[in-house]
């Protein structure tokens, strides 16, 4: 089995081209961090509050599912074990290599989409752009097709498990409120527990970093969405897409300064280690729920 997968990713490497390599780098940012961000808080702002909160809640179990299965497996990626192969976009391989990030991402984002929305031209779009996710990254032989079939598996499996709990759980306010404000706990301690672990030394950094990040992102939106039932809950109107663009390029915005800059700054002021760097994902998490707190203050929401 090693052996066809080891041909697989070779065959894959020696048909690398310059335009290729360029074509799929776009198709494999549809399983990125910032983008699976973008898609699921403009839905959650601008489309359908209930779904937005299926597809993010969805989407944060299959990646803590997914970093508890890198931490267990611990796979090598196929760069450590095949000779002279070329990859491509190696920096955004993170983790152990089973199962592919990027695929389960992929798989629970666009499978909850098409599961909440249920339109056949979205179901379709949704089914090809997580192929084309799977795809890539074995074209940039970054993962083994066993990690990308573990991917597909877990993203989708766990989104069919639980997308129609988490939207039954919406329909019911308080119990909605109770749910989230308990997996923000458990989240947020699991996190402060895997950071110290992580600045102590104690514990492999390729198998609990990623899994430390997932467990932040997870807390702060469960706590953002506890918060934003409680004491916020906005609605959203139909039409006025000037204002509807204008909050959500705003929020962006601030999630990408918190993302990026973030790290810059703390870096800047030798203060970035692994508790500061979950710590930032957690704001992310905790901001895209709350923001509405704010904009409401500026006629946005």
């Amino acid at each position: 089995m090693m052996e066809i997968q080891k041909q697989l990713l070779l065959f894959m490497s020696g048909i690398h081209s310059g335009f290729l390599n360029l074509l799929v780098q776009v198709f494999t940012i549809f399983g990125e961090e910032f983008l699976l961000i973008a898609i699921s808080v403009f839905i959650y702002w601008n489309i359908n509050k209930k779904n937005g909160f299926v597809i993010s809640m969805s989407l944060m179990n299959a990646l803590s599912v997914m970093g508890i299965a890198k931490a267990i497996v611990r796979f090598p990626r196929p760069w450590m074990v095949i000779d002279n192969l070329e990859t491509v976009r190696q920096h955004t391989a993170t983790g152990y290599s089973f199962p592919s990030g990027h695929t389960t991402c992929a798989a629970s984002t666009y499978s909850a989409i098409a599961m909440t929305f249920r339109k056949r031209w979205l179901s379709i779009l949704c089914a090809v752009a997580i192929l084309l996710v799977a795809l890539s990254r074995m074209y940039l032989c970054v993962h083994w097709p066993m990690d990308v079939v573990g991917g597909l598996l877990i993203g989708c499996g766990t989104t069919f498990i639980f997308g129609g709990v988490f939207s039954r759980t919406y329909d019911d306010k308080d119990k909605s409120i109770r749910l989230t404000t308990a997996i923000g706990c458990v989240m947020t301690l699991a996190t402060i527990v895997l950071s110290i672990i992580l600045m102590t030394g104690k514990g492999d950094a390729l198998a609990f970093d990623d899994l430390c990040v997932s467990f932040a992102v997870y807390g702060g939106l469960a706590f953002g969405f506890s918060i934003e039932r409680r004491y916020i809950d906005f609605e959203i109107n139909e039409g006025e897409w000037g204002k509807k663009i204008l909050r959500y390029v705003i929020g962006l915005a601030v999630v990408g300064l918190i993302l990026y800059g973030g790290k810059v700054l703390l870096q800047a002021i030798g203060f970035y280690n692994y508790l500061t760097r979950a710590l930032r994902y957690f704001v992310i998490g905790l901001w895209c729920c709350t923001y509405p707190m704010l904009g409401k203050k500026f006629n946005l929401f």
